[in-house]
């Protein structure tokens, strides 16, 4: 049996002291670590000292034989591109091809009765009698105006009365230079009346009386536009739409040919004032591929 003085031994002894922690791997003994020199930065303004430059790496080979040294770019920033079109010489550009329009073209036929079937040495040719007439008119007459140039115009065997509503007959007072230079002939014969003698060489026969009311209604529409140095665009293409050679009119071989030499002549031959193509070439590699004779 324990006696109380043995109890107050282990009572007042010191407790076992908790064994160190597990680890993996012990942190080995500190060793003295001798100075270091700190090198001065000179990152910014403030900061005095020079930064060491680094060593330059040797010049890198390849077969025994020294590459070019390059300047750092930022120094000279062309001569990497330098070096590029020496090493890599730019091919030349393909040359352009020569314009429709300037290639000699033989006249087939017609097809429809408006496409007219025409031959070059790349192909077949389709050209629309009504669009490349537009573009002609269109650049004649607006040519004639932008130069004050007086139109060219035939005079009628027997001249025709022409009444007007008295805005119109007004209209038609103060803008008769204008009418001049397009090739319309108009005097006055009365308050609202006016005798029309003359007028351009590509109005039909028939179409007088409405030639001469829609134009002065295309005057009137373009308003501010019409002064006696030119006139709008717009009016212009819409008096040459109503008068170009239709569809399905009928042409003889000289006319056919003689459109084919005012559209060379044209500054933006290759569509009407509208926008749509006057001709459409299909070269020979495009037809042998239609007919499955590509090898």
């Amino acid at each position: 049996m324990r006696t109380p003085a043995f109890r107050k031994r282990l009572i007042e002894a010191p407790a076992p002291a908790s064994p160190p922690a597990f680890q993996l791997h012990p942190d080995p003994p500190a060793r003295p670590v001798a100075a270091q020199p700190v090198l001065p930065l000179s990152l910014t303004p403030g900061l005095r000292g020079p930064v060491p430059a680094a060593p330059e790496p040797p010049a890198a080979s390849e077969g025994g034989r020294r590459l070019p040294e390059m300047a750092p770019e930022s120094s000279h920033p062309s001569a990497a591109a330098s070096l590029l079109r020496e090493t890599f010489p730019a091919s030349p550009p393909p040359p352009a091809a020569t314009p429709l329009l300037h290639v000699p073209l033989r006249l087939v036929g017609v097809v429809g009765r408006l496409y007219v079937v025409l031959e070059s040495d790349r192909g077949l040719v389709l050209l629309d009698q009504h669009a490349a007439h537009e573009r002609v008119l269109f650049e004649q007459m607006l040519s004639r105006l932008q130069q004050d140039a007086q139109a060219p115009s035939q005079r009628l065997l027997l001249p025709e009365t022409l009444e007007l509503p008295p805005k119109d007959a007004d209209f038609v007072r103060r803008n008769q230079e204008t009418l001049s230079r397009l090739g319309v002939g108009l005097s006055e014969f009365g308050e609202r009346t006016f005798l029309l003698d003359a007028l351009p060489p590509f109005v039909r026969a028939g179409d007088f009386r409405q030639f001469t009311t829609g134009l002065v209604d295309a005057l009137k529409a373009a308003g501010s536009g019409v002064n006696n140095a030119r006139l709008g665009e717009e009016v212009v293409a819409k008096t040459v739409c109503r008068h170009a050679v239709k569809a399905r009119d009928p042409l003889s071989l000289p006319e056919l040919e003689n459109l084919v030499a005012d559209l060379r002549r044209c500054e933006m031959p290759y569509t009407c004032p509208h926008g749509r193509p006057t001709l459409i070439e299909m070269n020979w590699r495009e037809l042998e591929k239609k007919f499955g004779r590509t090898g």
